[in-house]
């Protein structure tokens, strides 16, 4: 008896299921048989059974293709057909492979297609890899053949052709040598197996009897074979097949959208309006369930049905409130019925939340926006839990590190507030490949024999938690190996013969490789505690005491892993790769509880490479690279039934059959050409060519299928979600095709409104909008930073309006008097530094914050070239040393100290172990001496002079030659460079000490290098009178002291494009007419001037009073110079500030602005409004807010105080 029993809703096949189990039980020892697609269904089926009856015991799952050869085995007997099947692909691939090194066979006409593919690989591994893939994907090709195309197997056999294609010769020829080794296939054994049953010859035998009855349930896709061999099963066992069935109505013929259309072309309109138009959903998504469907009606069945819908006519008939029905509840029904969508605008309850969708910027937005949204969700009802809760995705692999860091909050404790809320979360359908990190190590260390030993591969390596067990090692222990390792500029390669080796045959030395590092922190063990030259090494003098055994753990892991490197090597059996794959986890893991599985895992793998192989009859070496391929594939496959369903919100990969029912169902990444998904088939697949036939699998069908299967089987709520706008530029992006035909149906069909049901997720998680809108954040941590960016719109709003309504009310930043118990001892490069980066300097001197700190990482690649600050470093070092001595006059022998310095840095690895890096040190070495001669004699001890102001004391160093201070700078002098010896240039001229060189210029001497050219300079500063100097350095003071206790978006690299002589990008002068020396009038005339006669006058000087006022609210402006009249300060100030605002106005200003920000600005208008600083500086920063001007004045300043000549 065939028995069918379709429903709607798998709850209703789970009751029909338990009720004939407990009308017709069967004995307690005799197991039940029930067919299922997945584990998944496995699982949940086990559950509803054992919350039925309390226990579910003796079940058997067999896959159908597994029962359809164990049935074989009862049917045509035990002793012929064997237990395993030899025609599984795991064994066949074996199989395959052997033939196609027989090179008796090979050697024919037929093969030289197949032979021309895999030896046109280069090398003898690259011909056995590529080999065995196509043995791979052969293997694959005959199972798909043998379950949907027995009808070409069959023909091939009686060398017969079935499609008449190239490849057709050699695939029917190598299929005729896998017969005549193995006759009885699956196919065969189908085609008997069905003769006998139809015959009704049965076995006998007490042990060898067919079940008394088989349970297929819910699967959704089957071969025509299968339902075959089910029909003449049922004569003479009872066949039930529970089918999950969408429709209570016949929808056989249910046609897409593209059918109707095509309908509409061939056959008219009248033919169309004739046709009976069915639900869209069903046409355009159940194809393949419309498949299935169709050939289960062809049967002779006993049904029995079970659909459920609410019935909206008998509801209102009564009187009872339809508007208690959500929009999900509309849907279901109408593919229940699978009748057309009518429209739906008074019958909805309010606030109806039963379909949700979601445009988010980005797959992380998605994860983000879905936890608030299931908390929301969640909070509506204390009976939901999450285990009620199923998000899927195309690409589990794509959206679980998101899912990990916003559900476990990975890496973000420290954002997340007190009370944060977390749901508990597992992720399912993970390759242990992505999941497990001892797979993925596992594998690495299989690419010893080919890798460079990179350190930073090695350091991953060692964080391990297995790894760490094996060798010992703590994390103190690591931090130690990463200091030591970038002190030995350890960058990769075991040694010489390695790196040689590696490298195709060039010779190279040891140099930055292990051997090379460890041998010089072993050395520095035994030598003194400063740097020195032994045997050629320079010696790391920071190993002593208990540290060496954290030396000799690094040494122990280094010489293992170089070990295993030379074993991987050699080709082995099977069998013997087996044993080698297991010694080398023993050897390098060491088992932890969170890894068990894992460290199980890769043993099970091991032993089946050996078995499949002996079944195989497979006695062939393998290299590494074949066995590094299989593991590959093995390991990345995705293990179905882990991690699903745990009493936990359930993450995982849209796979067939997860028709399970939940209350709430979300599909995250529905994009556009990323799902449904496509599935380019093998170039050797003759199906592809063939054209479809019904029942064949297709992943287009069976992802459209498998939303149809989710919408049905969502109980209270459905989440889409995709990502509809672009994450850089906002632009719109179109969602998946069956997401936007199922918005269309929303507005088309049901006539609603599609903004009700469709929600667009703000950029970032902190925006104002995710808190107040319809789906508001549980997130505190976002909370916090969108308070703090809500005040600081507030404040500078209310900034705003009193600047408005009050001219000489300026916002000052704090108080001198906050500042008045500090004491800054800062130098002239110091003090310039701060203006290099002011909002940098502001945020860690004040702040402790470092925006910019970056962190040096392990490098696995050795310096091939030089670098500006290699070479400032070096040379600035050789010239700052107290051995440093003046040459004679005609001396012209280099300096030792230079020798020494150089000699250090390349022995150190700072300098490139190339001949192009030792031309360059020859030329460094040339300009210091050019430098040093052109210096002239100085003083061996450098002078020095101090500058007490209001809150700072200036500090200056310089040595003392014949006629002026000089100084050395091994580079270019740059803008915040000059600045700094400006302000030592005024700290001598202001000094108050006996000794005072307040006379002298100071001439800085650089040293510079352009296109292999060394270029010389000399670049002096004039001396200054010492009022002079003090009104400089505490106008410098009040500048810096407004960089220091506020935020100021100044940087020195805009200074040069506003200066007389520079070029913007358009290669054209920016501002000509307007002198350096303007600026310090402008200065004076703001402190000195008396306020103007008229009103225009007034007006323009309080604006720019203000600005200065904001910048520097430690000027004094109350000190006159006495020489001047008022009626002089007036028409001062009025000509320099007619002059400050056409400069201000000018267009050729504005454009250069606008270009700085937009090519070469540290601080763009992009970054002004990032609301990571707005959160940082809640004073707010803006380009509007004129301290330009401090940087004309500074420029100014040193640009008249300098000359610069070449020498």
């Amino acid at each position: 008896m065939l028995a069918l029993y379709p429903s709607n809703k798998l709850e209703h096949l789970s009751f029909l299921l338990t009720t004939l189990l407990r009308q017709q039980p069967m004995g307690v020892f005799t197991p039940e048989t029930i067919l299922v697609e997945s584990p998944g269904m496995q699982h949940w089926v086990s559950m509803q059974l054992a919350t039925e009856h309390g226990v579910a015991m003796n079940i058997d799952y067999p896959l159908p293709v597994r029962f359809m050869w164990n049935t074989a085995r009862t049917v045509l007997g035990q002793d012929k057909v064997p237990k395993q099947s030899p025609y599984r692909r795991e064994v066949l691939t074996w199989r395959i492979d052997n033939i196609l090194q027989d090179s008796s066979l090979m050697s024919t006409e037929a093969f030289e297609q197949v032979n021309r593919y895999w030896q046109s690989a280069g090398s003898e591994q690259e011909q056995g890899l590529q080999r065995l893939q196509l043995a791979t994907a052969l293997a694959d090709v005959y199972e798909q053949y043998l379950l949907y195309r027995p009808d070409w197997l069959f023909k091939w056999e009686a060398n017969e052709r079935a499609v008449f294609d190239d490849m057709e010769i050699w695939q029917s020829e190598i299929w005729r040598i896998l017969v005549k080794e193995q006759p009885l296939h699956p196919a065969r054994l189908h085609q008997m197996t069905l003769e006998a049953l139809e015959a009704g010859h049965l076995p006998n035998e007490p042990t060898n009897k067919l079940p008394s009855r088989v349970i297929v349930f819910a699967i959704n896709t089957m071969a025509p074979q299968l339902i075959a061999f089910f029909d003449a099963l049922a004569q003479h066992i009872d066949i039930h097949i529970f089918h999950l069935n969408p429709s209570v109505n016949y929808w056989g013929e249910a046609k897409s959208s593209s059918e109707q259309a095509k309908l509409l072309r061939l056959e008219g309109l009248k033919k169309w309006m004739e046709d009976d138009q069915s639900n869209p959903l069903l046409g355009n998504l159940g194809k393949q369930g419309r498949e299935l469907f169709n050939l289960l009606t062809e049967l002779d069945t006993f049904e029995i049905s079970a659909f459920d819908s609410p019935d909206f006519e008998e509801a209102s008939n009564s009187g009872e409130n339809v508007h208690r029905y959500g929009l999900l509840e509309y849907i279901h029904n109408d593919i229940l019925q699978a009748a057309q969508p009518k429209p739906l605008t008074h019958d909805l309850r309010e606030k109806d939340d039963s379909v949700t969708i979601m445009c988010t910027h980005s797959a992380l937005r998605e994860v983000q926006v879905l936890h608030d949204h299931l908390l929301h969700w969640l909070s509506q009802d204390k009976t939901r839990t999450p285990s009620d809760i199923l998000v899927m995705c195309p690409a589990i692999e794509n959206y679980a590190p998101f899912v990990d860091a916003v559900f476990h909050r990975v890496g973000t404790k420290a954002l997340a507030g007190r009370g944060q809320v977390r749901l508990p979360c597992t992720i399912a359908d993970r390759s242990p490949m992505d999941a497990e990190p001892l797979i993925a190590a596992f594998m690495a260390l299989l690419q010893l024999p080919d890798s460079r030993f990179g350190v930073s591969d090695i350091m991953d390596y060692l964080q391990l938690d297995s790894v760490q067990k094996r060798f010992s090692v703590s994390q103190d222990d690591i931090e130690q190996m990463v200091v030591w390792l970038k002190q030995a500029h350890i960058h990769w390669g075991l040694n010489s013969a390695h790196k040689t080796a590696v490298s195709e045959g060039v010779d190279l030395d040891d140099t930055y490789s292990w051997w090379w590092g460890i041998r010089r922190l072993l050395m520095g063990m035994l030598a003194p505690d400063s740097e020195v030259i032994v045997s050629d090494l320079l010696t790391i003098p920071d190993v002593e005491g208990q540290s060496a055994l954290t030396l000799g753990k690094l040494i122990d892991v280094v010489a293992l892993l170089g070990e295993f490197a030379q074993v991987l090597t050699a080709p082995r059996t099977a069998a013997q790769w087996s044993k080698a794959l297991i010694s080398l986890r023993d050897a390098c893991f060491m088992p932890i509880k969170e890894q068990q599985q894992s460290w199980d895992l890769i043993a099970k793998v091991a032993a089946d490479l050996a078995a499949r192989c002996e079944e195989a009859g497979y006695e062939h070496e393998l290299t590494l690279r074949q066995v590094r391929d299989l593991l590959l594939n093995r390991f990345s496959s995705p293990d179905a039934g882990n991690h699903f369903m745990t009493g936990q919100v359930t993450v995982c990969s849209m796979l067939p059959m997860r028709s399970i029912p939940f209350k709430k169902v979300c599909i995250l990444g529905l994009n556009d050409s990323e799902f449904p998904r496509k599935s380019s088939p093998l170039g050797l697949d003759l199906m592809a060519g063939a054209g479809r036939q019904i029942g064949d699998r297709s992943r287009r069908l069976e992802d459209r299928y498998l939303f149809l299967e989710a919408i049905i089987s969502t109980r209270e709520s459905l989440y889409l979600s995709y990502q509809g706008n672009d994450v850089t530029n906002n632009s719109e992006r179109q969602p998946s095709l069956v997401l936007a035909e199922f918005m269309d149906m929303l507005e088309n069909s049901y006539a609603l409104e599609l903004s009700k049901y469709s929600v667009n997720a703000p950029l970032h998680p902190f925006s104002e909008e995710g808190f107040t809108g319809t789906l508001p954040s549980y997130e505190t941590g976002w909370l916090r930073l969108a308070d703090a960016l809500q005040k600081t719109k507030l404040n500078t709003d209310e900034a705003d309006n009193e600047s408005a309504n009050d001219a000489d009310t300026a916002t000052l930043a704090p108080s001198s008097d906050a500042l008045s118990t500090q004491s800054l001892r800062l130098s002239g490069i110091q003090i310039a530094r701060a203006f290099k980066d002011p909002l940098e300097y502001f945020s860690v001197q004040r702040l402790g914050v470092n925006l910019s700190q970056s962190f040096t990482l392990l490098e696995n690649s050795e310096p091939f070239e030089t670098n500006a600050l290699l070479r400032y470093q070096v040379l600035d070092a050789i010239f700052s040393s107290t051995e440093r001595v003046a040459p004679e006059k005609d001396d012209v022998t280099p300096l030792s100290y230079s020798e020494k310095e150089i000699t250090f840095a390349s022995l150190r690895g700072d300098i490139p172990n190339n001949p192009v890096a030792r031309d360059e040190v020859e030329m460094w070495k040339e300009g210091a001496l050019a430098l040093s001669q052109a210096m002239g004699p100085h003083d061996a001890e450098p002078k020095k002079a101090h500058f007490q102001g209001k809150y700072i004391t200036f500090t200056s160093s310089a040595f003392l030659g014949s006629n002026a201070l000089v100084e050395l700078c091994a580079g270019k002098i740059d803008a915040h460079r000059a600045l700094g010896f400006f302000i030592s240039q005024l700290v001598f001229s202001s000094s108050d000490e006996e000794t005072s060189y307040s006379n002298y210029p100071l001439d800085i001497y650089s040293c510079a290098w352009e296109k292999g050219e060394t270029i010389l300079k000399k670049q002096r500063f004039s001396a200054y009178d010492k009022e002079t100097a003090v009104r400089l350095l505490l106008f410098i003071e009040q500048l810096y002291m407004a960089v220091y206790t506020a935020p100021t978006p100044v940087h020195l690299s805009l200074f040069g494009t506003f200066m007389p002589g520079t070029r913007n990008s358009d290669t054209k002068p920016v501002v000509e007419s307007i002198k350096p020396e303007m600026f310090t009038d402008i200065l004076r005339a703001l402190l000195d001037s008396a306020d103007g006669t008229n009103e225009t006058d007034k007006a323009i000087l309080r604006q720019v009073r203000q600005a200065v006022d904001e910048l520097c609210p430690f000027i004094d402006k109350e000190d006159d110079v006495a020489s001047e009249t008022t009626s002089e300060k007036h028409e001062k100030a009025k000509r320099t500030l007619d002059q400050a605002a056409a400069l201000f106005d000018s267009i050729e200003l504005q454009r250069a602005l606008t270009d700085w920000q937009q090519s070469n600005g540290q601080f763009s208008a992009d970054m002004a409004n990032n609301p990571y600083l707005n959160w940082l500086f809640p004073q707010g920063v803006s380009w509007s807010d004129v301290p330009h001007l401090s940087a004309f004045v500074l420029l100014a300043m040193v640009n008249n105080a300098s000359q610069e000549e070449k020498l």
